[in-house]
């Protein structure tokens, strides 16, 4: 039986463990060729292990999306090992501290925004071009939370960010 992907390049962030793991192994089950990545590179390492030792075929890219160059270069290593990028998926996350709002601390504040909203933007803005640059665009999807359509009492940067996931719109 042919995959749902067979052919296709899927890129994965955040895929050295929980959602982001399973969502590679389900691409790769899918017959695509899987770039994964991770700031943590033994997980994202083992991820990429496990998928070639079931028949996959996998790449580990360490990057952290809450930097430009470094997710401009994960697409150019997607693109040089793979000659395209056809499915993304923007999942990596951190979870932040639990304080009330008056009290959360601004660094904790800044780097839940800028890896939950703002590393999905920045993986946008390389994948997209990316995509429609190969003539048969692509699919992104974009990882939220329950939180992302509800308050949550002490969590007010996880809360804000993937409240902005949800309303990105990709054209």
């Amino acid at each position: 039986m042919i995959g749902r992907f067979e052919g296709k390049v899927a890129l994965v962030t955040g895929a050295g463990s929980g959602i982001g793991k399973a969502c590679a192994a389900a691409f790769a089950r899918e017959g695509a060729k899987v770039v994964v990545s991770d700031v943590v590179v033994k997980g994202g390492e083992e991820t990429a292990r496990r998928i070639r030792e079931t028949g996959g075929e996998a790449l580990f890219v360490r990057c952290d999306v809450s930097r430009s160059t470094e997710v401009d270069a994960l697409v150019e290593a997607t693109a040089r090992a793979y000659g395209r990028l056809d499915c993304a998926c923007n999942n990596a996350g951190v979870d932040g501290a639990q304080a009330p709002t008056a009290e959360y601390p601004e660094e904790i504040w800044s780097r839940v925004l800028s890896v939950n909203l703002t590393g999905v933007w920045l993986c946008m803005k390389h994948e997209i071009p990316r995509m429609l640059a190969g003539g048969r665009g692509g699919a992104i999807v974009n990882m939220s939370s329950i939180l992302g359509t509800v308050g949550f009492e002490n969590a007010s940067a996880y809360v804000a960010a993937k409240h902005g996931v949800a309303g990105f719109e990709v054209r």
